[in-house]
């Protein structure tokens, strides 16, 4: 099986390792038959050293079918502390990224915990835009397009789970002729609650994929 060869905890990794812990800790607390539990920590386990082998200690500890929600949730915490935060760039390089956008209005994230956040994006109802700060292809990206008005409950094409989901369309090509194409998906209206969702980037890098100008 292939192994990732960074020791490096995502946001996402995190996510995906806190839903694992919850599915282990009801199976010991609902499934009677000793060899299910057993196989499904194996499965668990297994999936959690390609992450990162440094969470062999976290992975040997949750080894224990009397273990609570409560416990869990202490064990995770040491976890979080090592997860890498979103490296959110000063105000001066938003504004080259989105240097086609007049009066941006970049949110403070003084107040936030980025060791939640994969990406970053947020509203500008008056617009009727989305803005997003993307790490892709190695360096940091900004994204913006326009947001439809209405919602309704779908998959998000970015966190693949299901939740009120709006229309994002984003300029992809511009032509001589003045005609231009559109491209885009569903994905969450609250970026900050997807972020929570997301358990992979591979979302979030083929949407970056289908929104970059071509």
């Amino acid at each position: 099986m292939y192994k990732r060869p960074t020791i490096l905890i995502t946001s996402s990794d995190f996510n995906r390792i806190r839903h694992l812990t919850f599915a282990l800790i009801n199976a010991y607390h609902s499934v009677n038959s000793v060899e299910t539990q057993e196989a499904l920590y194996a499965q668990i386990s297994d999936e959690m050293y390609q992450l990162s082998e440094t969470l062999a200690p976290f992975i040997r500890d949750i080894k224990s079918p009397t273990l609570t929600k409560e416990g869990a949730e202490k064990l995770l915490a040491s976890v979080k502390a090592e997860v890498v935060p979103f490296e959110f760039p000063t105000k001066a390089v938003i504004q080259k990224l989105f240097k086609k956008v007049k009066k941006l209005k970049v949110p403070e994230v003084d107040h936030l915990e980025l060791r939640d956040y994969t990406y970053f994006a947020w509203n500008d109802l008056a617009s009727h835009r989305k803005y997003m700060l993307v790490s892709h292809a190695g360096q940091t990206m900004g994204i913006y397009g326009t947001i439809g008005t209405d919602t309704k409950k779908n998959t998000c094409a970015i966190c693949s789970q299901t939740s009120q989901v709006v229309q994002f369309m984003a300029l992809t090509k511009s032509n001589v002729d003045g005609t231009y194409t559109k491209n885009g998906n569903y994905i969450c209206l609250d970026s900050d609650g997807f972020n929570h969702q997301m358990h992979h980037v591979r979302g979030l890098a083929n949407f970056v994929s289908t929104v970059l100008p071509k």
